[in-house]
Protein backbone atom coordinates (compact mmCIF):
# COMPACT_ATOMS: atom_id res chain seq x y z
CA UNK A 1 0.00 0.00 0.00
CA UNK A 2 1.59 3.40 -0.72
CA UNK A 3 2.44 5.71 1.95
CA UNK A 4 0.50 9.49 1.36
CA UNK A 5 2.71 11.90 1.12
CA UNK A 6 3.05 14.25 4.04
CA UNK A 7 1.09 17.39 3.77
CA UNK A 8 2.46 21.17 5.54
CA UNK A 9 0.58 24.34 5.44
CA UNK A 10 2.79 27.50 3.92
CA UNK A 11 0.94 30.68 4.23
CA UNK A 12 2.28 32.31 0.80
CA UNK A 13 1.92 32.51 -2.92
CA UNK A 14 3.56 29.54 -3.86
CA UNK A 15 5.22 29.09 -7.70
CA UNK A 16 6.29 25.85 -9.69
CA UNK A 17 10.36 25.78 -9.35
CA UNK A 18 10.43 28.34 -6.55
CA UNK A 19 12.85 27.39 -4.07
CA UNK A 20 11.42 27.80 -0.56
CA UNK A 21 13.10 27.80 2.95
CA UNK A 22 10.84 26.41 5.96
CA UNK A 23 9.77 27.96 8.72
CA UNK A 24 10.97 26.78 12.32
CA UNK A 25 7.93 24.80 12.96
CA UNK A 26 8.00 23.14 9.65
CA UNK A 27 11.24 22.43 9.48
CA UNK A 28 10.42 20.80 13.39
CA UNK A 29 8.36 18.98 12.03
CA UNK A 30 10.07 17.92 8.91
CA UNK A 31 13.40 16.65 10.77
CA UNK A 32 11.94 15.69 14.64
CA UNK A 33 8.59 14.14 13.75
CA UNK A 34 8.90 12.45 10.40
CA UNK A 35 12.08 12.49 9.65
CA UNK A 36 12.35 13.17 6.19
CA UNK A 37 15.54 13.32 3.92
CA UNK A 38 16.52 15.15 0.93
CA UNK A 39 14.73 14.14 -2.14
CA UNK A 40 11.76 13.05 0.07
CA UNK A 41 8.19 14.58 -1.35
CA UNK A 42 5.90 17.00 0.52
CA UNK A 43 2.71 18.27 -0.59
CA UNK A 44 1.90 22.14 0.17
CA UNK A 45 -1.51 23.54 0.96
CA UNK A 46 -1.42 27.28 0.99
CA UNK A 47 -4.96 28.53 1.45
CA UNK A 48 -6.10 27.92 -2.32
CA UNK A 49 -7.59 25.58 -4.27
CA UNK A 50 -4.32 24.05 -5.05
CA UNK A 51 -1.86 21.41 -3.51
CA UNK A 52 1.84 21.94 -4.54
CA UNK A 53 3.99 18.90 -4.82
CA UNK A 54 7.41 19.69 -3.51
CA UNK A 55 10.67 17.59 -2.36
CA UNK A 56 13.37 18.33 -0.08
CA UNK A 57 16.90 19.47 -1.45
CA UNK A 58 18.65 20.85 1.20
CA UNK A 59 18.55 20.31 4.93
CA UNK A 60 21.37 21.64 7.12
CA UNK A 61 20.82 21.55 11.22
CA UNK A 62 17.52 23.97 11.49
CA UNK A 63 17.27 25.13 7.70
CA UNK A 64 15.16 23.01 5.34
CA UNK A 65 14.73 24.25 1.89
CA UNK A 66 12.26 22.64 -0.93
CA UNK A 67 11.93 22.65 -4.22
CA UNK A 68 7.63 23.54 -5.58
CA UNK A 69 7.62 20.47 -8.56
CA UNK A 70 3.92 21.20 -9.30
CA UNK A 71 1.04 22.59 -9.02
CA UNK A 72 -2.86 20.51 -8.83
CA UNK A 73 -6.18 22.29 -8.37
CA UNK A 74 -8.15 20.06 -5.68
CA UNK A 75 -11.14 21.50 -4.26
CA UNK A 76 -13.21 18.87 -1.63
CA UNK A 77 -14.63 21.95 0.41
CA UNK A 78 -18.40 21.42 0.46
CA UNK A 79 -21.48 23.35 -1.11
CA UNK A 80 -23.05 24.44 2.26
CA UNK A 81 -20.99 27.30 4.05
CA UNK A 82 -21.40 26.81 7.71
CA UNK A 83 -20.25 30.28 9.93
CA UNK A 84 -20.09 28.31 13.64
CA UNK A 85 -20.55 30.82 16.58
CA UNK A 86 -19.35 28.99 19.29
CA UNK A 87 -19.29 30.05 23.04
CA UNK A 88 -15.74 29.45 24.49
CA UNK A 89 -16.03 26.15 26.74
CA UNK A 90 -12.81 25.30 28.82
CA UNK A 91 -9.55 23.60 27.46
CA UNK A 92 -9.78 20.14 25.62
CA UNK A 93 -13.78 20.29 25.22
CA UNK A 94 -13.30 23.85 22.57
CA UNK A 95 -9.92 22.48 21.23
CA UNK A 96 -11.87 19.35 20.60
CA UNK A 97 -14.49 21.26 19.05
CA UNK A 98 -12.90 23.27 16.84
CA UNK A 99 -10.81 20.11 15.48
CA UNK A 100 -13.57 17.78 14.57
CA UNK A 101 -15.72 21.06 13.27
CA UNK A 102 -12.93 22.01 10.97
CA UNK A 103 -12.93 18.05 9.76
CA UNK A 104 -16.30 18.17 8.87
CA UNK A 105 -16.16 21.27 6.68
CA UNK A 106 -17.10 24.33 8.49
CA UNK A 107 -15.97 27.60 7.09
CA UNK A 108 -15.88 30.12 9.79
CA UNK A 109 -15.08 29.73 13.62
CA UNK A 110 -16.39 32.71 16.29
CA UNK A 111 -15.78 31.99 19.62
CA UNK A 112 -18.26 33.89 21.58
CA UNK A 113 -18.82 35.29 25.50
CA UNK A 114 -21.64 34.08 26.91
CA UNK A 115 -23.33 35.12 30.67
CA UNK A 116 -22.18 31.06 32.03
CA UNK A 117 -18.93 30.07 29.71
CA UNK A 118 -17.03 31.95 32.82
CA UNK A 119 -13.99 32.42 30.69
CA UNK A 120 -10.97 34.69 31.35
CA UNK A 121 -11.49 38.05 28.91
CA UNK A 122 -7.96 39.07 29.26
CA UNK A 123 -6.48 40.64 26.19
CA UNK A 124 -3.64 38.57 26.45
CA UNK A 125 -5.08 35.46 27.63
CA UNK A 126 -7.51 35.68 24.82
CA UNK A 127 -5.38 36.64 21.78
CA UNK A 128 -2.81 33.37 22.80
CA UNK A 129 -5.95 31.13 22.64
CA UNK A 130 -6.45 32.56 19.17
CA UNK A 131 -3.07 32.02 18.22
CA UNK A 132 -3.10 28.38 19.79
CA UNK A 133 -7.04 27.47 18.21
CA UNK A 134 -5.40 28.97 14.14
CA UNK A 135 -2.52 25.94 15.06
CA UNK A 136 -5.44 23.37 15.37
CA UNK A 137 -7.61 24.71 12.62
CA UNK A 138 -3.84 24.14 10.32
CA UNK A 139 -3.76 20.66 11.74
CA UNK A 140 -6.89 19.40 10.91
CA UNK A 141 -6.78 21.19 7.38
CA UNK A 142 -3.54 19.11 7.41
CA UNK A 143 -4.85 15.65 8.70
CA UNK A 144 -8.20 16.06 6.75
CA UNK A 145 -6.72 17.19 3.24
CA UNK A 146 -8.81 20.58 3.20
CA UNK A 147 -6.71 23.22 1.32
CA UNK A 148 -8.73 26.07 2.11
CA UNK A 149 -8.08 27.02 6.22
CA UNK A 150 -11.11 28.47 7.80
CA UNK A 151 -11.28 31.73 9.55
CA UNK A 152 -11.12 31.67 13.57
CA UNK A 153 -12.21 35.23 14.76
CA UNK A 154 -11.13 37.01 17.12
CA UNK A 155 -14.14 35.85 20.19
CA UNK A 156 -17.23 38.19 21.25
CA UNK A 157 -19.86 38.83 22.81
CA UNK A 158 -22.61 36.46 22.08
CA UNK A 159 -25.46 39.22 22.26
CA UNK A 160 -23.48 41.24 19.42
CA UNK A 161 -22.59 38.38 17.25
CA UNK A 162 -26.78 37.09 17.31
CA UNK A 163 -26.96 40.78 15.97
CA UNK A 164 -24.99 40.73 12.75
CA UNK A 165 -26.43 40.44 9.12
CA UNK A 166 -24.98 38.30 6.77
CA UNK A 167 -27.21 37.87 3.28
CA UNK A 168 -29.36 35.33 2.40
CA UNK A 169 -28.45 33.32 5.73
CA UNK A 170 -30.03 30.69 8.04
CA UNK A 171 -29.59 31.41 11.45
CA UNK A 172 -29.67 28.14 13.82
CA UNK A 173 -29.40 27.23 17.63
CA UNK A 174 -30.01 24.00 19.53
CA UNK A 175 -32.44 23.68 21.87
CA UNK A 176 -33.55 20.08 23.65
CA UNK A 177 -37.28 21.87 23.95
CA UNK A 178 -37.55 22.78 20.27
CA UNK A 179 -40.25 21.09 18.21
CA UNK A 180 -38.36 21.40 14.59
CA UNK A 181 -35.65 18.88 13.53
CA UNK A 182 -32.85 19.77 11.10
CA UNK A 183 -34.43 17.60 8.72
CA UNK A 184 -37.77 20.15 8.33
CA UNK A 185 -35.65 22.94 7.61
CA UNK A 186 -35.31 24.23 4.25
CA UNK A 187 -32.22 24.48 1.92
CA UNK A 188 -30.04 27.64 2.47
CA UNK A 189 -26.12 27.12 1.31
CA UNK A 190 -25.35 29.80 4.50
CA UNK A 191 -26.25 28.38 7.46
CA UNK A 192 -25.06 30.57 11.18
CA UNK A 193 -25.12 27.94 14.13
CA UNK A 194 -25.12 28.85 17.57
CA UNK A 195 -23.98 26.23 20.24
CA UNK A 196 -23.80 27.38 23.41
CA UNK A 197 -21.73 26.05 27.16
CA UNK A 198 -23.11 23.90 29.46
CA UNK A 199 -24.28 26.02 31.42
CA UNK A 200 -26.76 27.01 28.76
CA UNK A 201 -28.26 30.37 27.76
CA UNK A 202 -29.53 33.42 29.76
CA UNK A 203 -33.32 34.28 29.70
CA UNK A 204 -32.12 37.51 28.03
CA UNK A 205 -29.76 35.88 25.65
CA UNK A 206 -32.73 33.78 24.77
CA UNK A 207 -34.85 36.91 24.43
CA UNK A 208 -32.15 38.33 21.84
CA UNK A 209 -31.81 34.97 20.10
CA UNK A 210 -35.84 35.36 19.46
CA UNK A 211 -35.51 39.05 18.64
CA UNK A 212 -32.74 38.23 15.38
CA UNK A 213 -34.65 35.01 14.30
CA UNK A 214 -32.71 32.36 15.28
CA UNK A 215 -34.42 28.96 14.62
CA UNK A 216 -34.38 26.85 17.45
CA UNK A 217 -33.46 23.13 16.69
CA UNK A 218 -33.32 19.95 18.56
CA UNK A 219 -30.72 17.27 17.74
CA UNK A 220 -33.17 14.30 19.62
CA UNK A 221 -33.96 13.22 22.74
CA UNK A 222 -30.82 13.15 24.39
CA UNK A 223 -28.90 15.84 26.15
CA UNK A 224 -25.64 16.81 24.55
CA UNK A 225 -22.46 18.02 25.54
CA UNK A 226 -21.07 21.26 24.49
CA UNK A 227 -18.48 19.66 21.97
CA UNK A 228 -20.90 16.55 21.05
CA UNK A 229 -23.59 18.81 20.60
CA UNK A 230 -21.07 21.07 17.83
CA UNK A 231 -19.98 17.85 16.00
CA UNK A 232 -23.70 16.21 15.88
CA UNK A 233 -25.07 19.67 14.77
CA UNK A 234 -22.10 20.01 11.80
CA UNK A 235 -22.94 16.51 10.83
CA UNK A 236 -26.34 16.57 10.78
CA UNK A 237 -26.43 19.54 8.51
CA UNK A 238 -23.73 18.72 6.18
CA UNK A 239 -25.69 15.36 5.76
CA UNK A 240 -29.11 17.05 4.88
CA UNK A 241 -27.64 20.23 2.62
CA UNK A 242 -23.66 19.74 2.19
CA UNK A 243 -21.65 16.58 1.29
CA UNK A 244 -21.92 14.10 3.97
CA UNK A 245 -23.32 11.21 1.72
Amino acid sequence: MKNRIPRIYIDNNLMINEKIILDISNTHYIIKVLRMNIQDKLEIFNNTNYIFLSKIIHIQKKIVTILILNKEKKNIESPLFIHLGLVISKHEKMNFSIQKCVELGVNVITPLFSKYCNINKNKKHILKKVNYWKNIIISACQQCRRNIVPIINYPMEMNIWCQKKYENESKIVLNQKSKISISQLTYNNYIRLLIGCEGGFSLSEIQNMNKYKFISIKLGPRILRTETAAISAVTALQVKFGDLK
